[in-house]
Parts: C-alpha cells; structure tokens; sequence
C-alpha cells in the first residue's frame, strides 16, 4: 500500500485583518484540476483503487459530502463521485480502519459531534459506523495505532469542548471512546507524530486562543499533556518533522494572525525551543512539510487564506529558511498536502480553496519550484476548440467541441492560470465537427455554437453570464454533413451571424441573427470537400468575407461578402495538398489581410499575401511537421512581426515558425503534444501579456494548455 499523506483543517474563522506579510516572491501559477461541490475544507490523498496513482478525496459543505478525485498519474484527476457525511465535515484521514488491506476514510464531523467511517473496497467506498466524536465540535483528526494492539485507532480533537478524544479501533471497523482529555484554549488543529521515539505516535495540539502548541505524550493509549509552548499569533496548524537534521523531531506552525511560521526544536531534555519566524503569505491556515527541491532537508508549504497562495520556505538542514516564494492558487486555500501526484518522484501538492471552490495541483520540478498540470481531460475525439469569457471573470474560458462523444466541453479558467475540470453540454446533435463563440442573443454574455455532421444540425447554447449554459436549441434546416462554423457579422447589424460548412452540398449556409434567433440567408457553393472556414474582410472594401479551404479540390474559396449576408460566387486559389485550415492575419504588415493554409496532405503551409485590389498572391511556402491541421497567428517572441504556431496532427507535434515582418517564415521549432493534435488557439490564458497556445488533442481526449515565455518559447510554467 502506499504511503498516505493526510492533511486537514478546520472550518474557516473569521478574524480581524492580519499584518501585511513579507515580501513573497510569486514564481509560477498552479492549475484547477477539479471543481467540487460546496466548499472544500480538508482533503486526504492516497491510493483508493490499488492503481499505485495517488487519489484525492475533498471533504465540502454546502452540500455536506466528501468526493472522490481519482488520479491519473499525471496530475489529472477525475470525479469519482461524492459520499454523504455528517453535518459540517471539518476533517478528513485516510487509513485501513478495518484490516481488510484496503484503504478507508474517517470523517469528523463538526455540528453532528461524529466521525463518519467510509469503508474502501479497493475500488470505491462504502458507509461504515458513525461514531460519536466523545466532545463538541470536532476539528481535526488522526489515525494511528495509538495504544500498540496492531488495529488502527483515531484520535479526535473537539474544538468547542477543547478536549481529545481517543477512539480505539477493534481492527474491524469500529471503535469505542476513551475519556476526554482536556487541551488548551480554543483548539484548532492536531497532528501526530512519533516525538519521544517510543514506538508509539504522540499529538501536537494548536491552541489558538492561548497562542502555543501542546505536545501530548503517548504512555501506550493514554496521553500525557506537556506545558504550552509559545509560538505565532493565532496559530492555525502545525507539521512534525527533522528540520535540524539532528535525528530528533520537531514542530513546525503556521500563524494565520502573524503571517509567519514558527519553528519549535526538539532538544536533549525532550523539550522544544523556539527559534525565528519566517513571513510567508497572508493568513496561513494549513502547513506540510518535506523534501521539496531534492537536498534531504526538510521544507514548509502553507496555505495562505487571503493571499490566495501557496508559500513555499526552502529549509536549509540547520533549522534555517530561505525567503518564501509564493504560488497562487484557487481563491482563498484553507489546506494543503502532499504527494506524489505525477509519479516523477518528487513531492507535489494538492489544495483545497473554499473560495473558488475548487482543487489545485502543484507539480514539483524537483528544485523547490512548482509548475502546472497542463493537460485537462475533455471529452471523446475532440476536435475543434474556441475561447471566452463565459463568466465575466476577466479570464479567458475554453470550449471544445467533442466528436466521438457527442458533447462539449468547457474549460472554466481558475484565477490565475489553470482551468477548472471540464464540465459537458449535451451537444444536441451527433458527431458536433466545430464551434463558435459570440454573443448571439445581445445579452452581454457569450454564447456557444455548435455545427453537428452527423445530425445535419447546429445546436445554439446561450449562455448565463456566470459561465453556465441553457438547454441548446437545434436548427436543422439546409445542412448536409455541417464540418465548420464561424460566427461574424456578415449583413452590417449588431447581431452576430452564423456561417456554416456544408461538406456534403459542398456549399456554404448563411444564419443571419435576428432577436433571439436566426433566419436563413441563403446557401453558396464552395469546391469539394470543403473543410475549414474564416470570416474576415480580406477584400477591403468593409464588409465581411468567408473563406473556405477545401480538401479535396486543394483550393481555397473566396465569397466576398455586400454586407447584406449575400455572397458573390467563389473566387478560387489553388494551395497545397489536402488543405485542412486556414487562418487569417497582416503577415507582412503592409495594412492588408493575409492567408495562410495548412496543407494536410503536403506538410506544407500556402501563404497568401493580400494586395491593393483584394487579391491574394502567393509567397514561399512554410515547412511544418506531418499532416498539419490547426494553424493560430501570434507573436510569440515579442518582436512585433507575426508568428505561426501548426499542430500537426501525424507527428503529435506542434511547430513554431517565427515571421520576418514580409511573409516569410523561418524552419519551424517542434514541440512534442499529446497524441492527434486537431485545434489549435493562441490567447492570453494567464493575464502576463505573453500568447499562450491550448491545443486539443483528438486521439488523447485532452487539450493542453503551453505558457508563452515571451521569446517564442513554450511550456507548462511561464
């Protein structure tokens, strides 16, 4: 079984505004991996379904429930569902309760004075006996084998009744109170820990309302209470651990009310001295300790409620500490944890934000410095993506339009860089091709459109402005084989239109918005196997063009628009190969709109370079890697001259090829995705002012989002 690393906390308590912390140096940005229900308060990690993949498990209220996060061994995780608990869950520890070998779960429970026992199986979890908590309002709990009889046992700190309560478990699953052992004044949090190197694990117990800890000596199953020894303003929580590298534990606490953390030694007598405070974020609730940069000394994480962030302290094996470095995070973290979470060996964490509701995973590079899961599981083939701000957050949100399993998915940006776990739209149609983002019904929040091959349909989501979406609404009339839509304003109102890819009429449909819906305005015809499709004014006489690349004639169709929502017929240009994209831009600066095609079939891109007339002559072609199939337009090294980034779907890579300003472009830079890279968008995901690209990968299910550095360089930290 793996070792189980367990942290919990108490539910958030109002204080008075704490001191301005130090100086926090923000290095890089963890990523949301999960949004749970209600508001998470403790988190537990472990292996529940024996995969030797750490997995989660998220105790919240409002709805009162622990959920199960089940890990794919990449830092990803997936809901496994949510189990009923008592009223008021407040902590959450993972051990085998019973015997069985598996692993289980004990919750306390603060306003049902309880522990509610869930049993694993190996592969899920099951309701075991509700045990009383011996006091009033518990707050933290821990297991261990307490009295030395082999069986697990729980210990239980009450808050209200300030006592510890120690339950001894028969090895079966169940458990009887001893008596309460009263602590200091308010009591906030308990760990555990072998401190006197008696075999047996001892208590830690933070007092806030005496500001000191107080170290419970284990005399096999009755404890012993120590003095108090005093620490930070408002401690909040506490971690054992060598941090003098002396053989001898000692007691690292987190003080939300100093914004510090004080360092308790262990000394020859058995007492604790404390020594130097290290500032660290705003309002620090929880703390954990280890290894984080690979140099066998002991370092500090704390979850900081009103920074937002996580502090990491690099310790340096004599009880000393670097500055802290911070690491935002979802919304006010109330705890943080540790594992192995990507199975590289090195110490991740994992926290739990009440205020943005959701999980957030840091990824160690094994320096001490913490990266991003950068890749989010979506959907079955997805295959075209596009971005918005579908909650009015100021962050740019994602949605992907998935093929094989007839839904969308959307990828909800958590502040400041990751995306929430994607949450599925019924798409309303079979085998949803591509999709388009715009305010279709002037409501000020965005909307979704969705074009459907395999129904001949396009399913229209309006969405709610708190990134939510109604019940989509079909328009089945005049498609046939619908691959790609486009939204823009084609008839010169304020409504946005629809222009959707028939590939099998081999014709263009014209949707022109009306209030709160569309009318039809008219059908164009196109080469064949029209494939992709752009909306742009690339004849410069202002009104609003479409332009198709068609697969199987190997050109591009140019309707140019009289800003009417009529079309002219088809101008065509021949391009390469099995043209699958195109995008559109200034390339060479010269004021006019540019084309560039990706030609699937010739592992080539055609550029087209705009003239006075409304002409497109072509340029020298670009290289890129096999089968190219998304194209995005950018300048990623900030030089002011417009770049290309092409996923190529046969290699799984994506290139980057860096423009001279004229339309020229240099041999493309490769980067390894995962497997079948199908869409491709640059944006500004992480606020820095540097592109950032998400690429959907068809054959993974994922789509991965790469930070911009600025100098045409990609990757998963900034």
């Amino acid at each position: 079984m793996l070792a189980l690393v367990v942290s919990a906390i108490i539910p958030a308590m109002l204080a008075a505004a704490p001191p301005s912390p130090g100086p926090a140096r923000t290095l890089r940005s963890a990523v949301s991996v999960a949004s749970v229900g209600g508001q998470p308060r403790a988190i537990a990690v472990g292996d529940w379904n024996g995969d030797a993949k750490l997995d989660l498990a998220v105790v919240s209220t409002a709805p009162d429930a622990v959920e199960i996060l089940i890990g794919a061994g990449n830092g990803a995780y997936a809901s496994a569902g949510t189990l009923g608990v008592g009223r008021a869950p407040a902590a959450i520890v993972a051990a085998d309760l019973n015997s069985d070998g598996k692993v289980d779960l004990a919750v306390a429970n603060h306003d049902s004075n309880d522990v509610t026992i869930l049993l694993g199986d190996g592969s899920n979890f099951h309701p075991g006996p509700t045990v009383s908590a011996g006091g009033i309002g518990p707050v933290s709990i821990r297991a261990g084998d307490f009295n030395g009889d082999g069986a697990v046992d729980l210990a239980v700190l009450n808050g209200t009744s300030a006592d510890v309560v120690l339950l001894l478990g028969n090895g079966a699953g169940s458990f009887a109170a001893g008596p309460p052992l009263p602590v200091g004044r308010q009591p906030v949090f308990m760990t555990s820990g072998d401190l006197d190197a008696s075999g047996l694990p001892d208590l830690v117990v933070v007092s806030q309302g005496s500001n000191e800890v107080f170290v419970l000596t284990n005399t096999g199953g009755a404890f012993v209470s120590s003095v108090g020894f005093a620490v930070g303003t408002h401690p909040s929580s506490a971690a054992i651990a060598d941090f003098n590298r002396d053989g001898k534990p000692d007691i690292a606490v987190a003080n939300e009310g100093s914004n510090d953390v004080t360092l308790l030694l262990r000394n020859a007598s058995g007492s604790f001295n404390a020594v130097t405070v290290h500032t660290v974020g705003q309002r620090p609730l929880s703390i954990a300790a280890g290894d984080f940069n690979g140099d066998s000394n002991i370092d500090v994480a704390t979850a900081n409620f009103d920074s937002s962030n996580v502090s990491i302290l690099l310790g340096d094996g004599a009880g000393g500490f670097g500055p802290a470095s911070g690491y935002p995070v979802g919304a006010n973290p109330l705890v943080v944890a540790q594992g192995d979470l990507n199975g590289d060996g090195r110490q991740d964490l994992v926290t739990a934000a009440v205020g943005s509701g959701g999980v957030a995973v840091l990824l160690n590079n094994g320096t001490g410095a913490f990266g991003v899961n950068a890749s989010f599981t979506v959907g079955t083939q997805p295959i075209s993506a596009a971005v918005g701000d579908f909650n009015r957050d100021g962050g740019l949100d994602i949605a992907v339009a998935n093929y094989g399993s007839n839904n969308v998915s959307i990828l909800r940006r958590a502040q400041p860089t990751g995306f929430l776990a994607a949450k599925s739209l019924a798409s309303g149609g079979t085998k949803p091709a591509s999709i388009a983002v715009a305010d279709l019904n002037g409501d000020g929040s965005l909307d979704v459109a969705v074009a459907n091959s395999g129904s001949n349909s396009v399913s229209v989501f309006l969405g709610d402005g708190a990134g939510g979406f109604g019940a989509p609404t079909t328009l089945d009339t005049g498609f046939d084989q619908p691959v790609a839509i486009v939204a823009a304003r084609l008839n010169g109102d304020a409504r946005p239109d629809l222009a959707v890819v028939n590939e099998g009429a081999e014709q263009v449909t014209v949707l022109l918005g009306t209030d709160g819906g569309f009318s039809q305005g008219g059908a164009f015809k196109v080469g064949k196997s029209p494939f992709a499709i752009a909306a742009a004014d690339v004849t410069g006489d202002g009104n609003t063009d479409l332009l198709v690349v068609n697969a199987q004639s190997n050109d591009l169709s140019i309707l140019a628009g009289d800003g009417t929502g009529r079309f002219s017929a088809a101008t065509t240009i021949g391009v390469g190969a099995r043209p699958l994209a195109l995008a559109v831009g200034d390339l060479n600066r010269d004021g006019r709109l540019d084309v560039v095609v990706a030609d699937g079939g010739a592992d080539r891109l055609t550029v087209l370079l705009g003239g006075a007339n409304g002409s497109l002559t072509k340029a020298a072609d670009a290289r890129t890697g096999s089968q190219p199939r998304a194209i995005a337009i950018g300048d990623f090294n900030g030089d002011g001259k417009p770049d290309l980034a092409v996923a190529n779907q046969g290699a799984s890579t994506l290139s980057i090829l860096i423009g001279d300003g004229t339309g020229v472009f240099g041999a493309p830079t490769a980067i390894g995705t995962a497997a079948g890279p199908s869409a491709l968008v640059a944006a500004d995901f992480n606020g820095d002012g540097k592109l950032d690209l998400a690429i959907v990968s068809q054959g993974a299910g994922t789509v991965t989002v790469l930070l911009g550095h600025g100098d045409g360089t990609f990757g998963s930290t900034p």
